[in-house]
This record gives structure tokens, sequence and C-alpha cells, in this order.
């Protein structure tokens, strides 16, 4: 890991940690987000040691949203993002490629098909969002959808994740600057925002580059 990109966790891990104090925030609640900051320096150089730490992680984030009371979330940490972190890790493994995998391209039929099965299930879950009258049924639902599809697609390693990684990420900032405005306690996940669409900008830039050399070396 490069000197430039450690600069970056600690300055970041600083930042939210004043945050937290400055809006009293329980520090038990920011632990996961020190832990993500190297889950996802290592994810922005498409390193599979990062679903590894983020299974590690996702633990954490259940004792956390069990902490706050919101089980939905803490039974999706569990029950998804634990199970699917590691099977991408040992998945990536044995594909490997340096330290990170071999990445493949989806066809135009499973863009398709993807595309459309995520704007069906997007407009029901915003449409019953809105019909409860919830302030962030557009940005949440969108959100939501795309933290059970990129996972699954990270797993099985097409390229395409990094794409809606980064509108996910865009969305995740603007859905937390709306919820800062309601709450200034959740600064400290805005700033951490910020720092993850910085680390995948970087993976989009890592699997392009990754790809591109496994693309080289089967045609020569």
């Amino acid at each position: 890991m490069k000197n430039s990109k450690i600069i970056i966790i600690v300055a970041t891990g600083i930042a939210i940690l004043v945050a937290g104090i400055v809006c009293k925030q329980e520090i038990f609640l920011m632990i996961p987000l020190f832990v993500s900051l190297f889950v996802m320096a290592f994810q922005s150089e498409a390193n599979r040691v990062g679903p590894l730490i983020g299974s590690i992680n996702s633990l954490i984030y259940t004792a956390a949203y069990i902490y706050m009371g919101v089980y939905a979330s803490a039974a999706s940490a569990i029950l998804f993002s634990f199970p699917v972190q590691l099977m991408t890790f040992f998945r990536w493994k044995k594909n490997a490629y340096k330290k990170t995998a071999i990445f493949r391209k989806m066809t135009t039929k499973m863009r398709i098909v993807w595309s459309v099965a995520f704007l069906v299930v997007w407009t029901i879950m915003a449409a019953v969002f809105m019909h409860f009258d919830y302030e962030y049924a557009i940005l949440d639902s969108c959100s939501f959808i795309f933290g059970f599809v990129i996972p699954v697609l990270t797993m099985l390693a097409y390229i395409e994740y990094t794409y809606l990684w980064i509108i996910q990420c865009i969305v995740g900032v603007f859905l937390n600057i709306q919820m800062v405005i309601n709450d200034y306690k959740e600064t400290t996940y805005l700033i951490y925002g910020v720092y993850a669409l910085y680390c995948v900008i970087g993976a989009f830039i890592s699997v392009q580059k990754f790809y591109k050399e496994q693309q080289e070396m089967l045609v020569s």
C-alpha cells in the first residue's frame, strides 16, 4: 500500500474521530467505519484481502446494528454481507491473478436482464417507501438494491461491479448529505462516504488495468 494512501486513511480516520467526538457519537458505532477504511483501501486495489477483512467487519457491523436496534440491517450484515464477502475471497483466491482475481465481462443479455430486474425492484421499493412517506425513499431504495447486486457481481468477478459501485457511492454521498441536514450526528458517515467514493474510483481503475492485462495475456 502506497504512503499516499496510508496518509489518506489516517487523515480520514482522524476526521471521523473528531466529527464523532464533536457530534457526541458513541465510539462503538464508529469502530466499523475505522475498519472499513482499510477494507476500502484494499478494495481500491482490487486486492482479494479486501473481501476477507470485509467479511470480518460485517460481524462488527452486525453487533453495532443490534446495539442501535436496527435489526433488519443486522440480519442483512450477518446473513448476506458476511457469507458473500467470505465466498468472494475464496473464489478470487481460487481464480487468482497476482493479488486479485481473473475478471470477466457480462454479456449484453446479462446486462439487460440485470438492468430490467433492478429497475423493476427499485420502482416497487421506492413506491412502497413513498407510500409510507419515507423521506429517503428514492435514494435509500436505490442504495439498498445496489447493496445486494454489487457484492454478487464482485464475487463472480464481473468488472461491471465497479461501474455500479461508483453510482452507489455517489447516491450514498447525496443520501448522507440529506441525513446530515436532518441529524448532524451522521457527519461521520458522510466523511466515510466521500472516502469510499475515492476508493471505488481507484477500484474501477485497478480492475480495468488488471482486465486489460489478462486479455493481453490471452491473446499472446
